[in-house]
């Protein structure tokens, strides 16, 4: 299912906004929290400031320039494209920005009123500019580049790939979505048909994913909708929360819709029309109106490499239920790779939390295949795990735990608590090679 990407609470982008209350919430139900401050508030305008606005305008893709974000602040963004404005000003443009300081996620249409014109740098001939790769000194755009791949989570791309997908996906196509009682804003660019290119905001019937134009639409279907929850068998039900597993075989349509919503949310992620060959496991929040859809996750009938998951795109409390299902199944697993920068913050914290706890009850006297049997974590991510935090050493050929309880305290502290906990008497589930 492409990589694996898990919006936390670390890092936002996107809102969420409850349909028409004008509360806002982060799509993972967290406050935003802004970039740090980067200048302060901008000059007023003076004769010399004029000239060279016509100097300049229009600003050209590639631009670099100051950029006024939601916080009331200026920081730097980089062009990405542009769009005339309907207006008898030749130089009325809108700009696609992107925060060079930050994740693609916060890319955004500004208007040019937003724009520090006295903060304009030349555009920059990159293909030059990087033609100093391979020389001993690293220029800051090739270290912003190679910063900017590792924290997208691009780091099996080779640069030519890594270009395309940037170009294919720079602009967000879709701005809005209204899933259920809420409207949400997007993240990154989503292959909706053609048909679709012209709208901003999209409207999804949270029970089928059935995507429409306008909300007259969405309403007249809501009125033949019978669906109350996703199509698929209940696996696990505890209080409100319930979880549908979804054979994307029997349900197309359904996993189909279902990885085009994810993809508005999910950087780096390729596959949404083969989806025969995996399971979507759908969580829900339940009331008296029906199950709604809070996150899922999708896994491979079959693989090959033990992947326990490919794609997740779910609230942090809950994306340890994949590692409960490989418990049931009885063998270890992993998250398929490349992971994003949140996915591996939100894994990188799951793993701490839960070997930092065995190695507490067991005073470290422990082995890695224990570990890993003990959990269905895969070694290798249990080795960088403690590695990362400087628990294991390598002593005559072998890897040795070093679990001093008061450095195990320290990093159980630092890694905060964690999400609900899954009552594995509750989960009802065969897996697929026994259902076959």
């Amino acid at each position: 299912m492409g990589s694996l990407e898990a919006p936390t609470t670390t890092e936002n982008g996107s809102t969420a906004t409850p349909a028409g209350n004008g509360k806002s919430l982060a799509t993972d139900g967290t406050a935003r929290v802004p970039p740090p401050e980067m200048t302060s508030e901008k000059p007023p305008d003076s004769d010399s400031s004029k000239r060279r606005r016509s100097s300049v305008l229009p600003l050209e893709v590639g631009t670099r320039v100051m950029c006024r974000w939601r916080d009331g602040k200026y920081h730097p963004v980089k062009v990405i494209e542009r769009r005339k404005v309907s207006s008898s000003d030749p130089n009325d443009y809108e700009y696609y920005v992107h925060y060079t300081e930050f994740n693609r996620r916060l890319d955004e249409w500004v208007k040019l009123e937003q724009l520090d014109l006295e903060s304009v740098e030349a555009v920059v001939d990159e293909k030059v500019e990087e033609k100093g790769a391979t020389g001993l000194k690293m220029t800051r755009h090739q270290k912003r580049k190679i910063d900017e791949t590792h924290v997208e989570g691009h780091e099996e791309l080779d640069a030519a790939s890594l270009r395309e997908h940037e170009e294919f996906t720079k602009v967000k196509n879709i701005a809005t979505i209204e899933l259920g009682r809420y409207e949400i804003e997007t993240w990154y660019f989503s292959p909706f048909p053609p048909e679709y290119n012209d709208c901003l905001k999209l409207y999804f019937c949270e029970f089928c994913l059935n995507f429409m134009k306008r909300k007259e639409q969405l309403q007249r279907h809501m009125r033949k909708c019978d669906l109350k929850h996703p199509p698929g068998d209940e696996i696990y039900r505890s209080g409100t929360l319930s979880m549908f597993e979804v054979d994307g075989k029997k349900n197309k349509v359904y996993g189909q819709n279902l990885c085009y919503l994810a993809k508005l949310f999910l950087d780096h992620k390729t596959l949404y029309y083969d989806v025969d060959l995996f399971l979507f496991y759908v969580l829900c929040e339940c009331d008296d109106r029906g199950c709604h859809m809070v996150g899922y996750f999708s896994k491979e009938k079959h693989s090959e490499e033990s992947y326990n998951l490919a794609c997740i795109l779910t609230l942090p409390p809950y994306q340890r239920k994949a590692y409960e299902l490989s418990k049931k199944e009885g063998k270890v697993g992993t998250p398929e790779r490349p992971l994003s920068d949140l996915g591996l913050l939100s894994y990188r914290g799951y793993w701490t939390r839960v070997l930092l706890d065995i190695l507490k009850k067991h005073k470290g006297n422990i082995s890695i295949k224990e570990l890993s049997d003990m959990t269905a974590i895969k070694a290798e991510d249990i080795l960088t795990t403690l590695q990362s935090l400087e628990l294991i050493q390598y002593r005559k050929g072998q890897h040795v735990i070093c679990a001093d309880p008061k450095v195990l305290d320290r990093h159980l502290k630092a890694a905060g608590r964690g999400g609900l906990e899954v009552d594995v008497s509750k989960l009802i589930w065969t897996p697929y090679k026994e259902q076959s």
